[in-house]
């Protein structure tokens, strides 16, 4: 047996954003309240908003757009989860020492649970949440170059309190000086139990966009 489950977030005017920035607006515009034929609305907010992809285009004038990836790309059969939990603490910076090895054999998105969902609404997740060094990409490619993708349940790969070691991070992973780069989701909802048999990232196509709001789909097996 299988189900259907959401790694991700829905968007909302209390989604918390990255240092405690503000200007989420989600407001009606036509309503039948009003005599109007039908119901809409206007929703204006930064593309990196809630759960989110990050492409090279956001570290990088060069680099690939959501619109460049096929979407095949998207779709992600060999799924490594890392629970990494009882290993970090606020403002940490991870580092590859403390990330188990994988068991599943050339994963191609990796998911890092921290445990620090549980904290999204707090500032424990938008102020001093831990985040990756850029030395996660060199191991990760160099140990596992299968990899394309990252998630992590927390709300960036950079911390906010150190926030030079977070766009060295980006930077890494997203614009390297060598190999290939591997695609960032940052907030997700990873608080699931059970094996993932498949991940879909559905984000939003807008055209020349450095990130992206997504849907992400878990097919997880009981």
């Amino acid at each position: 047996m299988s189900t259907a489950i959401y790694l991700s977030y829905p968007v909302s005017q209390k989604t918390p954003l990255y240092g405690n920035a503000t200007g989420i607006e989600i407001k009606p515009d036509q309503h039948q309240s009003k005599g109007d034929g039908c119901n809409t609305m206007v929703w204006n907010f930064s593309n990196h908003t809630g759960t989110h992809v990050d492409v090279p285009r956001h570290f990088s004038l060069s680099g690939r757009t959501v619109t460049d990836y096929p979407p095949e790309f998207w779709i992600f059969n060999r799924i490594e989860v890392v629970d990494i939990s009882n290993s970090v603490h606020d403002c940490q910076i991870i580092e590859p020492g403390i990330i188990p090895d994988f068991y599943t054999s050339e994963p191609e998105l990796v998911l890092f649970q921290t445990g620090y969902g549980k904290f999204r609404g707090t500032d424990r997740y938008t102020l001093t949440p831990p985040g990756f060094s850029e030395n996660v990409y060199c191991w990760l490619k160099n140990k596992y170059p299968s990899v394309r993708c990252i998630g992590m349940d927390i709300i960036s790969i950079s911390s906010f309190c150190n926030r030079d070691e977070g766009r060295k991070a980006h930077k890494a992973f997203l614009a390297p000086e060598q190999g290939a780069p591997v695609l960032l989701i940052e907030d997700m909802r990873l608080n699931f139990k059970g094996g993932l048999k498949q991940v879909i990232v559905a984000p939003v196509i807008v055209e020349h966009a450095d990130g992206s709001p997504c849907t992400v789909f878990g097919i997880v097996s009981d």
